[in-house]
């Protein structure tokens, strides 16, 4: 019985795989941050599209680009940073354009909602640095978990069930294709429910 069984496993399994692929890039960190963020003028009164790009652009637009300028140049591996030794230098660089970006949204008068929203990612972002320095932590899996809470609340009745599918999907993606352990897919959905409460106290 097991050698009739064992070519359905291997016709499977390649499957599994893409599927994991697909979700691994469809729901990147870049993509669900970048995605919240441009989506705010419709989650929250008082949000310009212009201020919504302002806060995408120099959260998740520069710092991205900077990742694709380090690929070319061969200085990271791949569109991820999956050697952990090579995040610390992004994060950094991530969390200075965020800065600016603040600074920025500022002298645009984004209301207290949208600095909630990047104070939340800069705190994940610092939790992320911090682990890194030691530990490859899922920054996948904590972008999922912050942005899937997000969800619970502007999107009535479905929010539950979408972050509920949104998390376990990327979990499940990321440990799939062995890029991180169980535990370390815990971590991230820790690290980003932390950075989503520390976006709700920031709000007045």
């Amino acid at each position: 019985m097991s050698e009739i069984h064992q070519p359905l496993a291997a016709e499977t399994s390649p499957r599994s795989l893409t599927l994991a692929h697909i979700v691994t890039e469809v729901f990147a960190p870049a993509v669900l941050v970048g995605g919240l963020l441009l989506a705010q003028p419709l989650l929250t009164p008082g949000v310009t599209w212009l201020q919504a790009i302002t806060a995408a652009v120099f959260t998740v637009g520069l710092p991205f680009a900077l990742v694709l300028v380090l690929k070319s140049r061969g200085s990271v591996t791949d569109h991820h940073v999956s050697v952990r030794e090579h995040r610390a230098p992004i994060f950094v660089a991530a969390a200075v354009s965020l800065g600016l970006g603040a600074l920025l949204l500022m002298v645009l008068d984004a209301p207290a909602e949208l600095f909630g929203e990047v104070g939340g990612v800069f705190f994940g972002l610092l939790l992320c640095l911090l682990a890194n320095l030691v530990w490859k932590l899922s920054v996948h899996a904590a972008v999922a978990a912050y942005v899937a809470l997000a969800l619970l609340v502007p999107v009535p009745v479905a929010g539950p069930v979408l972050a509920l599918l949104l998390a376990a999907a990327v979990g499940w993606s990321r440990v799939k294709l062995k890029a991180h352990t169980p535990a370390q897919v815990l971590a991230g959905y820790a690290a980003g429910a932390l950075a989503f409460t520390a976006a709700r106290l920031l709000l007045p």
